[in-house]
């Protein structure tokens, strides 16, 4: 028996660590809250007749909700959110070539963006911003000795710039990453996701890319499909809601407080029948 209240007990820590991160992430930008997803043990071993359930519970997953919650007015025109389902596509700038990606792309909601020392839209670690076409999306500061004067992003995602009092000019394109299950998507920290297994898509007119998990990969233009249009001067919030999760952390804490006083109390039944 205390085998399996010791699985109990683990499980009810892994929720209510689940929980608490999601509590602690309330006011993080594009936070995806989790669920911890548990599975029965069977005790497979000396018996002839198959599994014996009753011998606990272990944690399955750590499942990622990727809900799109509510947007957010900054003011700041880098900042952008997307009403629908698209992910925004990040790549790792290349230290020896600038304006080149460096290894995988990685996917995001977290659309704190801002114009780097060489123009290009950059999230806050640096990553590049990619376009449809998968490229780093760059603008210059000024244009024929016209400083720039307007930079902001359309629902489409066209970049719009303008220099001194010149009417704003369409540029480069962002593009939208879909995925058909992003849940499998691997969390990398910072609202960012990566797919595991990423290989060339053995069906092109399915997608552009192809993970075991994650199915395939659709770049799209914002408002194509269920990817959703930009929201320049808007960010995501997380999608927790409070008091849902303050509710799952009582009942966490409850399960964990009865495993405890279960073990208790087979430790006291033990020690009455041992007791000489």
């Amino acid at each position: 028996m205390l085998n399996v209240l010791k699985t109990g007990l683990a499980a009810s820590t892994a929720k209510i660590g689940v929980v608490t991160n999601n509590i602690a992430n309330v006011g993080t930008t594009a936070f995806k809250r989790s669920d911890a997803l548990f599975q029965d043990l069977y005790l497979t071993g000396g018996n002839a007749n198959g599994p014996t359930p009753g011998s606990g519970s272990k944690i399955q997953i750590n499942r990622v909700t990727h809900h799109p919650a509510e947007l957010k007015r900054t003011g700041v025109t880098s900042d952008l959110g997307i009403n629908g389902w698209g992910m925004f596509m990040l790549g790792k700038p290349d230290p020896s070539k600038p304006g080149a990606i460096d290894g995988e792309v990685t996917y995001t909601r977290n659309g704190s963006f801002q114009l780097d020392s060489d123009g290009f839209l950059t999230s806050n670690d640096g990553n590049y911003v990619l376009s449809k076409d998968s490229e780093p999306i760059q603008i210059d500061f000024s244009k024929n000795g016209i400083p720039l004067s307007e930079f902001n992003v359309r629902s489409d995602g066209i970049v719009m710039t303008a220099y001194g009092m010149a009417s704003a000019e369409p540029g480069k394109q962002l593009g939208l990453a879909a995925w058909d299950n992003p849940a499998a998507l691997a969390q990398m920290g910072n609202g960012r996701f990566r797919a595991a297994q990423l290989q060339p898509s053995p069906n092109i007119t399915d997608g552009e890319f192809f993970d075991k998990n994650a199915g395939y990969l659709r770049i799209h233009t914002p408002g194509e499909a269920y990817t959703g249009k930009v929201m320049s001067s808007h960010l995501e919030v997380a999608n927790v809601d409070l008091t849902k999760e303050l509710v799952s952390l009582i009942h966490a804490q409850q399960s964990f407080s009865a495993t405890s006083k279960a073990i208790q109390t087979d430790s006291d039944m033990i020690t009455r029948f041992t007791k000489q």
